[in-house]
């Protein structure tokens, strides 16, 4: 057996608690009695016998011995190894002298993208990206927290005492020079934890050159640029006068890894706000491909990861990859979701003169909790119809803008306005399916009182412009009055 597989081997056992390493004890006590009550002096015969029953005991405390540890061993693997998923030894859902776990927990991997070009080498550089990646075992859904590089944070000192401020990309940079335990990685997962109140499981770190590769194995990604994006004196390598203009027209455009890594990089006529929408916009569409060319599977996902996995650093091991890759498999697609904390700050000038950004604290975990704890809305589903019926133009979009900021799915809401043109001065929610989750989030955000909630009849079918919508929202003037701008939105 090799070191490494040995070692391994003893981080498994090692996670045993107090009562199941006793158990081991006692089995490997129990052993060695019987053979030293087999080997007392005695008849030449009875001792025959003893040493046949011996053999026979020993395989049978071993084979036992065994048994309960490979199921002791079995029903923790599943959360070393294969974290969210659900193992069942042969229907036994708890051993004697095992904890039950229960379900799979939510997993979150903070994602950083190091903007480092080439020629630099390996040191320590600052992140160009950062994004939380969230999955949700139990409902199978997912989610993408951006965080805008330019965030102000509060760093703790060395010393453990709190604290200084930085712009969160800085975080790997001074993990590694002031030499912070777990170096960058460690320093940036104990300040978003610290700042976003979110537990950190894994972290992954992939710079330019893997993030071209990976794109390229899917054969490029095809992607709607929304906005037009003209940046003549963008450079790849930031030598002067090596530029490589760049220009995308507002439509479908293929990229290669090389070309949607410019999309993903330039901040030319835009703010780093515009840099997450494009960043995760290019993520969904790696999805979509992936999805097209039927990677999501458990095998080509760990092939995957054993021909890249040099392309990131990582606290995720090979023995672990597996376990990702089933759970990735299990995520559907349509149910991930993605936020910015953008939406959630304000520009700041320090007294230093750098520009940064702050975060307003109720709105961020408002927005946290709306992406990470509110995964009910993604189960039920519902399509909801926002429809105009105050008279004030663009206000229904408005509206279904704002609650996609409070964690509804975008592709989930749509606009239109009323059938009948009429103004009303109240705004009611009129329920179709008896999806009660989605409704009293609603009512909640839009602040819609329980008397103006009520099931649809017969009549309220020709209300809809859509067939197959969940729920009606009729925004009445009273709405006009409300802040539905996304920053203010839950």
């Amino acid at each position: 057996m090799s070191v490494a597989r040995f070692d391994s081997r003893l981080a498994i056992l090692g996670k045993l608690t107090y009562q199941e390493r006793l158990t081991q004890v006692w089995v490997v006590g129990y052993v060695q009695a019987k053979v030293s009550q087999t080997f007392a002096p005695g008849p030449r015969g009875g001792r025959q016998l003893r040493q046949r029953m011996l053999v026979a005991l020993v395989g049978v405390a071993i084979v036992l011995a065994i048994a309960y540890l490979t199921l002791i061993i079995a029903t923790r693997v599943d959360k070393l190894f294969f974290p969210g998923q659900g193992f069942d030894v042969g229907g036994l859902a708890v051993l004697p002298g095992v904890a039950d776990d229960g379900p799979g927990e939510r997993i979150n991997i903070l994602v950083m993208g190091l903007d480092r070009r080439p020629g630099e080498g390996n040191a320590a550089t600052r992140t160009d990206t950062m994004f939380i990646l969230t999955a949700d075992p139990q409902s199978k859904t997912a989610g993408i927290l951006g965080i805008p590089r330019d965030l102000l944070v509060d760093i703790p000192f060395l010393n453990g005492g709190c604290c200084y401020q930085d712009r969160v990309n800085t975080l790997l940079v001074i993990g590694e020079t002031v030499g912070y335990p777990g170096g960058g990685p460690g320093l940036a997962k104990q300040v978003i934890e610290r700042n976003l109140e979110i537990h950190i499981d894994y972290y992954v770190i992939i710079d330019f050159e893997g993030f071209v590769e990976i794109i390229d194995e899917l054969g490029g990604i095809d992607l709607f640029v929304a906005e037009e994006v003209n940046d003549p004196f963008y450079s790849r390598t930031e030598l002067p006068g090596d530029y490589y203009p760049l220009h995308f027209e507002v439509g479908e455009h293929h990229m290669d890894g090389e070309t949607a890594l410019d999309y993903t990089r330039t901040r030319f006529g835009s703010s780093d706000l515009d840099r997450i929408r494009r960043q995760q916009a290019v993520i969904f569409a790696a999805i979509d491909k992936a999805l097209e060319r039927n990677l999501v599977n458990v095998d080509k996902l760990v092939g995957l990861w054993g021909r890249y996995k040099d392309a990131v650093q990582t606290d995720i091991n090979d023995l672990q990859a597996p376990g990702f890759a089933a759970l990735a498999a299990q995520i559907d697609p349509t149910r991930i979701s993605a936020l910015s904390l953008g939406a959630a700050t304000v520009g700041y000038l320090t007294p230093d003169g750098a520009a940064v950004l702050l975060a307003d604290p109720v709105l961020v975990q408002q927005m946290i909790e709306a992406l990470f704890s509110d995964q009910r809305l993604l189960t039920e589903e519902a399509r909801v119809e926002v429809q105009n019926g105050a008279g004030a133009d663009g206000l229904a979009s408005l509206v279904v803008d704002y609650l996609a900021a409070g964690g509804f799915p975008s592709r989930a809401l749509t606009t239109a306005n009323t059938v009948d043109g009429v103004i009303r001065p109240l705004t009611e929610i009129i329920d179709f399916s008896g999806k009660d989750y989605t409704v009293e989030r609603l009512a909640g955000l839009l602040a819609v009182p329980p008397e103006r909630i009520r099931p649809a009849d017969a009549a309220d079918r020709a209300l809809r412009t859509t067939d197959g919508v969940d729920i009606l929202v009729i925004l009445g003037v009273d709405a006009q009055s409300q802040d539905f701008t996304p920053a203010s939105g839950g």
